[in-house]
């Protein structure tokens, strides 16, 4: 059993926040489960996650092992290779919304070793350090993979991180993509609800049919934009956040993304090597957590998709 006296010093400090900060590198999600299951008392009772602490209250709190382990680098930018550069594309005191390039990880992980978004955010805005459930993700309420592009939203506060949290879980937020992928489409529009799981085999994830129970629920709609000769222009929709979710979806599906490596198809219709993996995060929509408002943001298609488009248009 740990435990501390706040002094005056601490007064005013957030229960779960203050825990984080002495039992590093426990996650706040763990903390968090601690304290709701009567681990962690103030004053020898049960404490709400959020409680602000006043001078002279009494922190008690059983021994908690991490399931996580530390992060192999601290979270501050300390790279020397550094990474592309998001574009900023609105900002308000509780949220940024970016355009993130093709080639920049979200966060640090044990293959790659250039700086991260999570490097570039914490450089301008260190105060968010704090702000989420995992300390090597601070601010980070959804990601996209490395070889994609576009808009993403990031908390600049914890208030702001629970409630996109909660727009997420209840589908508020809104999220389209644009892919150029392998093959074509009949349909003008669709359903993919393949589950997703882990492959037993490879280093990915695998769709798995919907009435298998291994994986987990997916839902991907599409809607044909183009058809070429062995290619399809799509625009995707998704109702769920799985990793890796239209990447499987749309291999399994018998369509991959063009550019995609990891989920390839050995023989294609069109013998194309495009720049980059053809998947754009295109259309945000969500509730600003403060004022209420709709809020969407949009981005063109980028220029790597137009010149494909194009050479498909004339061949």
């Amino acid at each position: 059993m740990t435990s501390w006296t706040i002094s005056l010093q601490e007064a005013g400090q957030r229960l779960d926040l203050f825990l984080v900060e002495r039992l590093k590198p426990i996650s706040r999600s763990m903390i968090q489960k601690t304290i709701k299951s009567g681990q962690t008392t103030v004053n020898k009772k049960v404490a709400m996650v959020h409680r602000f602490l006043k001078e002279g209250d009494v922190i008690e709190c059983t021994e908690i092992r991490s399931t996580q382990k530390a992060p192999e680098r601290p979270l501050e930018p300390m790279s020397t290779k550094p990474g592309p550069i998001p574009t900023v594309i609105a900002e308000t005191a509780d949220w940024i919304v970016i355009d993130k390039p093709v080639g920049l990880l979200v966060h640090a992980d044990s293959v790659h070793h250039e700086s991260t978004l999570v490097d570039w955010l914490l450089a301008r805005h260190p105060e968010i350090i704090k702000v989420g459930e995992d300390p090597v993700r601070p601010g980070i309420i959804h990601r996209l993979d490395r070889e994609v592009s576009g808009l993403m939203i990031l908390a600049k506060t914890q208030a702001a991180y629970d409630a996109f949290r909660v727009q997420f879980r209840e589908r508020i937020i809104k999220k389209r993509y644009l892919a150029l992928v392998h093959g074509v489409i009949a349909r003008d529009e669709g359903e993919i609800k393949f589950r997703i799981a882990r492959s037993a085999t490879e280093a990915r994830m695998a769709a798995r049919p919907t009435n298998e129970g291994a994986g987990r629920a997916a839902w991907t709609h599409y809607h044909v934009l183009e058809r070429f000769k062995g290619a399809t222009l799509v625009e995707l929709d998704i109702l769920s956040g799985r990793t890796h979710q239209i990447r499987a979806h749309l291999h399994a599906f018998g369509t991959p993304i063009m550019g995609d490596t990891l989920y390839a198809r050995k023989k294609t219709d069109r013998n194309v090597t495009p720049p980059r993996l053809m998947l754009q995060s295109i259309l945000l929509q969500f509730q600003d957590p403060v004022t209420h408002e709709e809020k969407v943001f949009s981005l063109a298609s980028d220029p790597a998709f137009t010149a494909l488009i194009n050479e498909f248009r004339v061949s």
